[in-house]
């Protein structure tokens, strides 16, 4: 069976050019979260390309300036394009499956798109589409700033157009779950959560790549305000 064979695949750790300019990070954490909402602002002006006259919210994303983990998406649906956040519909619930499977929430990570405003299709209220070369260079500037101000130890690329962003040429078939290093900074390719809306067969394969994350955490232990913080936000 296929999902059996992806399963028994073994993680790999593969060492890719570093990146420049890259270090440990700096600045307190109250100036990182006053240039992270500036940025937040910034780009809910932004009209760098044409999206801007069909979104309703522009979507910056959300998390805490300390986050060391960073999740970039392919781009806002219809949902996220109402409420002005990442991952708040049915891939989100999934996103906070796999969180929580490692003992983690929202709350602790940084999520975001390489495209912050709904690329659409049609009529209002239109059909999702996937984003255009040009509307992935228009924001790069503001996922690049957002990499500067955070410096994540790890990236988790959500699909393929995430993983085309930083690893180009890669297919998610082939890399997702492994590990891939650029100096300081630790790239993991995963599928992207809603394929498990369709696929619930690939639930696992999203489950067991997801345990890579651990070896980025601090030991901790399930405490009773934890448990409660997380029932909370499903």
């Amino acid at each position: 069976m296929k999902t059996e064979r992806l399963l028994r695949r073994k993680s790999e750790s593969v060492i890719i050019e570093p990146a420049r300019g890259r270090g440990p990070r700096s600045g307190s954490t109250s100036a990182r979260t006053v240039r992270l909402t500036a940025l937040r602002d910034e780009i809910r002006r932004c009209r760098r390309c044409p999206l801007w006259r069909t979104r309703t919210c522009a979507v910056p994303g959300v998390g805490p300036a300390t986050a060391r983990i960073m999740f970039v998406g392919e781009a806002p649906g219809r949902q996220e394009d109402r409420q002005g956040e990442p991952f708040v519909g049915a891939a989100g619930r999934v996103l906070d499956d796999l969180l929580a499977s490692i003992g983690l929430v929202r709350g602790e990570v940084f999520v975001t798109n390489v495209v912050k405003s709904r690329p659409v299709v049609g009529a209002p209220p239109g059909r999702n589409r996937a984003p255009t070369a040009e509307e992935i260079d228009a924001c790069a500037p503001w996922l690049d700033a957002q990499r500067e101000v955070l410096k994540p130890t790890v990236i988790v690329t959500l699909g393929r157009i995430a993983l085309e962003r930083f690893l180009p040429g890669k297919r998610i078939s082939e890399v997702h779950g492994r590990l891939y290093h650029q100096g300081a900074l630790t790239l993991l390719p995963l599928y992207h959560p809603a394929v498990a809306l369709y696929r619930r067969d690939w639930v696992a394969i999203l489950r067991q790549d997801f345990r890579q994350l651990t070896r980025f955490l601090p030991s901790r232990k399930e405490g009773p305000a934890r448990t409660q913080k997380r029932s909370r936000h499903r």
